[in-house]
């Protein structure tokens, strides 16, 4: 007899025992580990009805706590969508509802296993005429005998499924009320988790925000927890419908731990579904299902996260307040505040400012919506046709509302935290209210970029790299990840290895403005004033819109290399940018000054700092200024921003 694993085919499908490879024509498709057991079991007994105990006694063991329901009818889902079947017309495999799964299709099996090299079955036509399973053998499947042993072993874990059964039962019940938490008793705890893309169940596509939601509310929770490192949900979007298998993604990003899960309508409001695996061997850990509605969805996510760090060996609670009941209106202008802020761009941010205030206005003590609506005023500095005079004041405000509903919102303390240092130059104060950020929501998302700049700022160049790089780690897919980890080598004059990051990120995404920029200015601190140039220009004239900022560099980098004429057309520009939006007169400063034209370089620095360009609170990315560095016009306004230069 031969030693070799089975190797079952039945259709177009071929099943690998012994890699645990499931092929069409010969082509491999993504079966998770939970839904191979499953089939490898079915095909192993066509025919039998395989009941859910007997599944249950395959997948999980007798130590691991798991929501038995949820676990199971998840691994058979997948399966069926693996070999494109349906439940209502089964080609392959027949749900007989409280008792288990049948298979129903002919198969043929090579290899030490219980099945003959052919093996046929007629489905009978109806569930009425369908022997009940103390008369199976009277279904038409040729099956070699049974040894006596192998009969009774098969009754005796029979047995002592029933016996497990009904403690995990009864243990159950006792965890849903409370008076029993199950031991995990020599499993090793997780220590790096992403969050997959929740599906959406709906049925309604135009819900697909609302389920994003889920999954960016349960990874920024997660994020919290000591210990845990937690993939962005900039990469955690990039596998969305993935056809790749858990092993696969664990290795790519890497962790050790996925969250995965599900949301359906349930009457009036959501079922949520979610479950840890472990990443090397696709085997799930724990499950569970929610039932809520959008008023408790704070609060269902941040349980979620909860159960989920448990699971994962991370007992301590999630940090924040006890979440509010949310006015379902208000909570959905939230849940599209956030998709419009998400697409980073300016547009984006104008259309999220709309939503956050929407359901401000429905709801005035929701503190979420107040910090996020902070965050996206910030944004304003960085780009677009308003002025800090005209931004912060609404942010500030916004933030501190937040702050006063509940001081515990990390969003709150890295908006206010940027205000007091790029707006009001309290660096000393931004810095504290950053730090604050870190302990409670550590590096997370929209964060990094503050915390880099803040280390730049001070000189503090080696833990700005560090904390660019811890970034990256988080979020290995991000372009934007990417291009702080470029920038900061740059900053910190590191510019061999800056241009090779910046560099990567440009083949990670061709059209990346910022990367472009990032490039250019380490080109032109280097001295390869041509090479900046290219890269400037490329970033200052993109297919749509402008950067007047980007625009302001390209003039100084013209006016550094001679080219007198360039310089000033760009100064020309700004000029006509001004009509219809804000343009800052700190880069106006920086190409006079290159021009060697003291005069209008002194007067445009003073303008920029009656403004309070944020390009104060960024002088590590620009050139010093050469003409008028010497002059007390100019280190009276050092004095008055609070950075030495």
């Amino acid at each position: 007899m031969s030693s070799l694993p089975p190797v079952f085919r039945f259709g177009v499908f071929e099943l690998d025992g012994g890699s645990g490879e499931l092929r069409r024509h010969g082509l491999k498709v993504r079966l998770p580990e939970q839904s191979f057991q499953i089939l490898r079991t079915l095909l192993g007994r066509p025919g039998e009805v395989v009941t859910r105990d007997e599944l249950r006694q395959v997948l999980w063991t007798s130590d691991t706590f798991v929501d038995f329901e949820v676990g199971l009818n998840s691994a058979v889902r997948k399966l069926r969508e693996a070999l494109d079947d349906s439940a209502e017309n089964p080609r392959f495999i027949e749900t007989l509802p409280r008792r288990g799964y049948r298979f129903v299709a002919s198969v043929t099996a090579s290899g030490p296993d219980p099945v003959s090299t052919s093996v046929s079955v007629d489905p009978p036509p109806d569930d009425s005429l369908r022997p009940d399973p103390a008369q199976q053998a009277s279904v038409a499947v040729k099956e070699p005998a049974t040894p006596t042993f192998s009969r009774f072993r098969h009754a005796t874990w029979q047995a002592a499924g029933v016996l497990l059964l009904a403690i995990v039962a009864v243990a159950g019940a006792l965890y849903q009320r409370g008076a029993w938490q199950p031991l995990r008793a020599g499993t090793e705890p997780i220590l790096a988790v992403v969050v997959l893309p929740f599906e959406n169940l709906t049925g309604n596509a135009t819900q697909d925000y609302l389920v994003d939601s889920v999954t960016d509310a349960v990874t920024m929770h997660l994020g919290q927890v000591p210990g845990l490192d937690v993939i962005s949900r900039t990469t955690a979007r990039q596998y969305k419908n993935t056809t790749k298998r858990l092993p696969e993604i664990g290795r790519e990003l890497p962790v050790d731990g996925v969250v995965s899960g599900t949301v359906t309508t349930s009457g009036n409001g959501f079922r949520v579904t979610a479950q840890l695996s472990r990443a090397a061997t696709d085997r799930v850990e724990w499950g569970k299902s929610y039932d809520g509605d959008l008023s408790h969805m704070l609060g269902l996510q941040q349980r979620i996260a909860s159960d989920v760090a448990e699971a994962a060996g991370r007992p301590e609670p999630v940090a924040g307040r006890t979440a509010p009941v949310i006015n379902p209106q208000a909570y959905d202008a939230y849940v599209k505040g956030l998709t419009a802020k998400g697409q980073q761009r300016h547009d984006g941010f104008s259309r999220a400012v709309a939503y956050f205030e929407e359901a401000i206005a429905t709801q005035p003590d929701f503190a979420e919506a107040y910090a996020e609506l902070a965050l996206v005023q910030v944004q304003f500095l960085f780009g677009g046709p308003f002025s800090p005079h005209q931004a912060i004041p609404k942010a500030e405000a916004a933030a501190r509302k937040a702050l006063q509903l509940d001081s515990t919102l990390a969003q709150a303390h890295i908006a206010l935290g940027q205000i007091l240092s790029l707006y009001y130059w309290r660096w000393d104060e931004g810095d504290e209210a950053l730090r604050r950020a870190i302990e409670l929501q550590g590096v997370r998302d929209d964060f990094p970029a503050a915390l880099t700049s803040s280390l730049l700022r001070r000189g503090r160049f080696a833990e700005a790299v560090a904390a660019a790089e811890r970034a990256r780690k988080l979020d290995p897919l991000s372009v934007n990840a990417q291009v702080s980890v470029g920038s900061a080598y740059s900053a910190a004059g590191q510019y061999d290895r800056a241009i090779s990051e910046l560099r990567q990120a440009l083949e990670m995404s061709p059209g990346q403005n910022r990367g472009h920029f990032q490039l250019g200015i380490t080109f032109v601190a280097m001295g390869r004033l041509d090479d900046g140039i290219r890269e400037l220009e490329l970033a200052a004239r993109p297919v749509q819109g402008h950067n007047s900022r980007i625009e302001a560099y390209l003039g100084y980098a013209y006016a550094a290399a001679g080219r007198t004429r360039d310089a000033r057309a760009v100064l020309q520009e700004l000029e006509a940018h001004r009509r219809d939006q804000y343009v800052s007169w700190f880069g106006i400063a920086l190409i006079h000054d290159a021009l060697g034209e003291k005069g209008p370089a002194l007067a445009a620095l003073q303008r920029a700092a009656e403004e309070r360009a944020v390009e104060f609170g960024q002088l590590a990315q620009y050139p010093p200024f050469k003409a008028i560095a010497v002059e007390p016009a100019f280190h009276a306004v050092m004095r008055q921003v609070g950075l030495p230069r």
